[in-house]
């Protein structure tokens, strides 16, 4: 009887070995006491999920971490412990996952503590730069500056600065320009990236018109000026005296539109005007300075 239970019993150790990955048994000598089995699951053949990159805030780091086996999802401090290391700087912290009660063994999983995003980013254009500022980011090594010619293109890095702004200079009068920047920690010689900041949209801003103002005809004066490359149009102010308030009487529409004639005016009487071009760009308009004052007396 003995005989036939030990090879009963090892008939079952061999089907059971077939189905699991890990085991524990005790035997005992005495033959009125059945064989105990303890079964137990080896963490490292659970899924663990990815840990996403987490945000240094000079805290430490204490992400949820989830683990599954066969669908099954485990329990913190019932059935493993966790306990993390490097966890607060920016760099590679790591998790010790430790298997409890029904699990056994462990594991190292790693994730990353990456910069803050930047934000406050701004702009100021001129005639023939783009200046970019934003709002300094805490213990970064530095910055990367990103622009594309259209808001969902292909961003190419025009700088790598300690400084928290950057001018592009020498850019296109006619293009619009989209800009998004991220900051950087190097540890240990690998570069760890924070997330980009939002994109922001400028361009130059248009040259200065020159206008020229004449009356061809009876109550009526001519506004023409010079055309402005990369204008989407222009803005035309008048007053009507030396000391008078401008006030803005015409918007054009069109970059190629170089004239306005203010008709039904008082005739005899002296107006004054300006002009200035502007740009559209991602629904604001930018400006040029205003044109010199021209003057006129209407036929």
């Amino acid at each position: 009887m003995k005989k036939l239970t030990s090879i009963v019993l090892a008939a079952i150790i061999s089907i059971s070995m077939t189905f699991s990955t890990s085991f524990v048994f005790a035997t005992s000598n005495d033959p009125e006491n059945p064989v105990e089995f303890d079964w137990y699951t080896k963490i490292s053949d659970t899924t663990i999920s990815k840990i996403p990159d987490q945000i240094y805030t000079g805290s430490y780091k204490t992400p949820t971490i989830t683990i599954t086996y066969k669908g099954k999802k485990l329990v913190k401090d019932k059935d493993y412990k966790v306990t993390y290391k490097n966890n607060k700087y920016i760099g590679t912290a790591s998790a010790v996952i430790k298997g409890i009660n029904d699990y056994t063994g462990s594991k190292t999983v790693t994730f990353k503590i990456i910069p803050k995003t930047v934000t406050g980013l701004n702009t100021t254009s001129t005639t023939s730069s783009i200046t970019l500022k934003w709002t300094k980011v805490s213990s970064v090594s530095g910055y990367e500056v990103y622009r594309a010619t259209s808001k969902s293109g292909t961003y190419t890095k025009m700088k790598t600065t300690t400084s928290t702004s950057y001018q592009n200079t020498s850019p296109s009068k006619t293009s619009t320009y989209y800009y998004k920047v991220r900051a950087y920690k190097t540890v240990n010689g690998k570069k760890y990236y924070g997330k980009y900041s939002s994109v922001i949209a400028s361009a130059t801003t248009p040259s200065r018109p020159t206008i020229t103002v004449t009356s061809p005809s009876t109550k009526t004066i001519k506004v023409t000026w010079n055309k402005i490359t990369g204008a989407s149009g222009y803005e035309i102010y008048r007053k009507t005296s030396s000391s008078g308030t401008y006030t803005r009487i015409k918007t054009v529409t069109s970059g190629s539109t170089l004239s306005y004639t203010n008709s039904s005016l008082t005739k005899g009487k002296t107006y004054y005007y300006k002009v200035r071009a502007y740009k559209n760009v991602n629904g604001k308009k930018l400006y040029s300075s205003y044109s010199s004052v021209k003057s006129v007396k209407c036929k």
